[in-house]
């Protein structure tokens, strides 16, 4: 098989790698699990939602730890980033619009029902913290939005046992800052191939010191990531 039992370390939470994990070893990879962020629920304000005329979901975390707290209102537009958010957004019975790739805030932005929202009312769920540029822009063009964070990130202990993989997969800046001070004494971490689900990731990646080949999922899915992981499989191979 393509990956010839190369040792894959997949950084995803716990609930969240299952798919990847099969994906690889289906091109005959050893997946090893290593998650480097533990997503935790966290308690919030309740909001009149009638109030509000669209709800943005930032990841499938923010569907998972907001839709069992309440219904939402049957007139609100729903907006997903990303393909697996709106997925999940599905299994609740809710159909989201969703950007063309790569599925960040970016292309959201750039979505046609999006540009007129003057005085319109946004309610944003996601994680603590995260980027701001979203609900900027939202309010540049004369929305007035609201963040609501439903779910923080914490970093997970380091492991008892010693790691190795030959190809390290990351999704995330935070996950790539907590891998790095989970694994400090591990060399192998900076020198072997790693694969990022975007290009702002690979620069990010450089900028605290891999110095390893880092190769960018095409997409922002797992069979992007694992299109990314056949093509550092080759590099090790040469």
């Amino acid at each position: 098989m393509s990956l010839n039992k190369l040792k894959i370390l997949v950084t995803r939470p716990a609930h969240q790698s299952a798919t990847l994990c099969k994906l690889i070893a289906s091109e005959g990879g050893e997946a090893i699990r290593l998650p480097v962020i533990d997503i935790v629920g966290i308690n919030w304000q309740t909001y009149n939602f009638n109030n509000f005329d669209i709800a943005i979901f930032i990841s499938a975390n923010a569907v998972e730890n907001t839709l069992p707290n309440l219904n939402l209102p049957i007139k609100l537009s729903l907006f997903a980033v990303g393909r697996s958010t709106a997925t999940t957004l599905q299994k609740w019975g809710l159909t989201a619009l969703c950007p063309a790739q790569p599925f960040n805030s970016e292309a959201l932005l750039l979505m046609p029902q999006l540009q007129t929202i003057v005085d319109k009312q946004i309610v944003i769920f996601r994680g603590e913290g995260g980027r701001e540029l979203l609900a900027k822009t939202l309010r540049q063009r004369g929305a007035k939005v609201q963040y609501i964070s439903v779910y923080r990130r914490l970093r997970p202990p380091a492991p008892l046992h010693n790691i190795y993989a030959d190809i390290t997969i990351i999704t995330s800046g935070e996950g790539l800052q907590n891998l790095l001070a989970m694994l400090k004494e591990s060399v192998w971490v900076r020198h072997n191939p790693m694969v990022v689900i975007s290009e702002r990731l690979r620069v990010k990646a450089q900028q605290l010191g891999i110095i390893a080949p880092i190769f960018v999922a095409p997409t922002a899915s797992d069979d992007g990531l694992v299109n990314a992981i056949l093509q550092a499989a080759k590099s090790i191979a040469t």
